[in-house]
């Protein structure tokens, strides 16, 4: 089968930069756009069965944002490695980065899922599960574990791909996914027919439905892609240490700054948690809505990551910086889009998550706030993703573990606890951690060392 090339076109004009970079991004930010909608739906799926579980199924969130952070790290490293060897046209040392990094996806799911499982129940009591939803989040939390092993094919898959420059295929796949785990969550949860409502254990249920449908359709699209990463059963599947080591040099600061980011977070929603189960409902009702802009700036970020890689692989950094610059251009406005939505719509939007007047008075006031944050933390989105795709991972965990672990939590405390600013100070802390960080990446970025990184 003949293999599909992807070309690196060096004269080109910043309108066709910007067109190029559309047409590889909006399959990626289409992708991720839906999935927050999907989202959106199924939380408005579980919040109308109460404030307890809107707050279970935010408890459960930050472990399996920790578990799915921990995948994507060290698939950094594939993306990273992918991208130069696609763009220098080195293949067979791409598709020996696809074999060991499928195999570290199977390794890693299958005990991440089986911690997650074992010690559900003291996971969410550590996290501040309130007496009310100890049960009901323990319960979620097993589900969510037992979804792990399957959510780290597709991960890995996706950011090979990526690397590759298909972002179509992913697309498929994940929103097929999601749309599954929609339809099947308002069967489950509500009941159909001769089927049983579940509550929130059918929403469980459909989210590792979901999961499962992604590893079996990323596995195929994998095996069956023309493109040079592609994979057979006649391929040799051992582990490889030489390729597993270049692979984590770079994931592993990634893995850093994903952990001291997701450490953050968990500290950052213990101190949300003590507001108490309303409060944490409203935070976790903002964190789904301002999700829809980040996926779509995520979704840039992955762009510039890919662009970044293949052209230093094929020795163009001036233009792989030109790509990044324009993709920046691209995300400011997305940013300034979504910042009048949030101003102008913040009680509509609140009311599809949820008829709790109290849940969507603070809805309503944290969404001004998110405001702040919208464009330093999309800029630090996309500059991170094209130190990643560099290879240089570094800087972004000094940035995560400066912005988060110390200004956010820190603040967070301050604010919410000392100043006893409610919720409101809680996303202040949000607004000075994106700030801080976006002003180191811009320092990093300007300096041009990233260019230089050898992988």
């Amino acid at each position: 089968m003949a293999k599909k090339e992807l070309d690196l076109e060096e004269n080109l004009t910043k309108a066709e930069i910007r067109k190029t970079i559309i047409v590889f991004a909006w399959p990626i930010v289409a992708e991720l756009m839906l999935m927050s909608l999907l989202n959106i739906v199924n939380l408005s799926m579980v919040g109308h069965l109460g404030a307890y579980a809107l707050s279970s199924v935010g408890l459960t969130n930050q472990p399996v944002y920790i578990s799915n952070a921990v995948f994507q790290s060290f698939n950094v490293g594939a993306t990273a490695l992918v991208a130069r060897f696609i763009g220098a046209k080195e293949y067979r040392q791409a598709k020996a980065v696809v074999i060991q990094t499928m195999l570290m996806a199977v390794i890693l799911g299958g005990i991440l899922a089986l911690f997650g499982f074992i010690f559900a129940k003291p996971i969410v009591v550590f996290l501040g599960a309130q007496t009310d939803t100890v049960g009901p989040a323990s319960m979620y939390m097993r589900y969510m574990a037992i979804g792990m092993l399957f959510q780290s094919i597709p991960i890995a898959v996706t950011s090979i791909l990526r690397g590759a420059g298909e972002s179509k295929i992913p697309m498929r796949y994940n929103i097929i996914s999601n749309i599954v785990n929609a339809g099947a969550g308002f069967i489950l949860i509500y009941g159909f027919w001769f089927i049983p409502s579940f509550g929130l254990q059918g929403a469980a249920l459909a989210t590792t439905l979901a999961k499962l449908t992604a590893c079996a359709m990323s596995l195929f699209a994998l095996f069956r892609t023309r493109l040079p990463v592609a994979i057979s059963l006649r391929d040799s599947f051992h582990l490889d240490f030489s390729v597993i080591k270049r692979i984590m040099n770079i994931g592993i600061s990634a893995a850093g700054e994903q952990l001291a980011m997701r450490l953050g977070f968990l500290l950052y929603a213990k101190i949300v948690a003590g507001l108490g189960t309303v409060a944490f409902a409203a935070h976790q009702v903002c964190l789904s809505i301002t999700q829809l802009v980040s996926n779509a700036i995520n979704g840039l970020s992955a762009a510039a990551s890919s662009f970044t890689g293949r052209h230093l692989g094929a020795e163009k950094p001036e233009l792989a910086e030109e790509y990044c610059r324009q993709i920046i251009r691209i995300g400011l406005i997305i940013s300034l889009s979504v910042g009048s939505l949030f101003l102008t719509a913040g009680g509509p939007i609140a009311r599809i998550y949820t008829s709790d007047a109290g849940v969507i008075s603070l809805v309503i006031l944290v969404l001004r706030i998110a405001i702040l944050i919208i464009i330093p933390q999309n800029y630090l989105s996309i500059v991170a993703g094209c130190l990643r795709g560099a290879g240089d991972t570094r800087w972004p965990l000094v940035t995560a573990i400066v912005g988060m672990v110390f200004a956010r939590v820190s603040l967070a405390a301050l604010f919410v606890i000392v100043f006893r600013w409610g919720l409101g100070g809680a996303w202040f802390a949000a607004v000075c951690d994106q700030s801080i960080r976006s002003v180191l990446v811009y320092y990093r970025f300007k300096t041009g060392k990233w260019k230089r990184i050898v992988v």
